[in-house]
């Protein structure tokens, strides 16, 4: 790209940029799913795949964005950040995503961590089924 390039785009950049941030005004506080993910040690498509898995999130078809289910929308969970980029053809794409509050990161927490009990407890179960022994 050349100086004179790159000196025209400036004015679009510094638009994209307030954009963004008026946008995104009050989700500083929220959490993405990739740090989140982080902290439980999963990857963050780990986790959208899980959290669609039991109901929590879905897919929109038209868009493919992520959002809450009608069930959990609403409850405070999670906040909607944009990010935006051009695409192949040089129209301004925005992309939406959710970000989650710490009510949402305890729920996940908790959610995570209540069907791995879960999951625990099914095993030792099944051992003394496989040994003879009831539970």
């Amino acid at each position: 790209m050349t100086t004179e390039e790159k000196r025209m785009m400036q004015p679009a950049q510094e638009y994209i940029r307030k954009l963004q941030h008026k946008r995104n005004a009050g989700t500083e506080d929220c959490m993405l799913s990739s740090d989140l993910g982080r902290d439980m040690g999963i990857t963050a498509l780990d986790l959208h795949h899980y959290l669609i898995d039991v109901g929590f999130l879905f897919r929109e078809r038209s868009t493919y964005e992520l959002k809450l289910c009608k069930r959990y929308a609403g409850l405070g969970y999670a906040k909607t950040r944009s990010h935006f980029r051009y695409n192949s053809k040089g129209d301004l794409i925005e992309t939406r995503f959710p970000v989650w509050t710490k009510k949402g990161q305890e729920f996940i927490k908790n959610l995570i961590q209540g069907n791995r009990h879960k999951e625990k407890e099914t095993t030792i179960q099944n051992r003394f089924k496989i040994y003879g022994k009831d539970c």
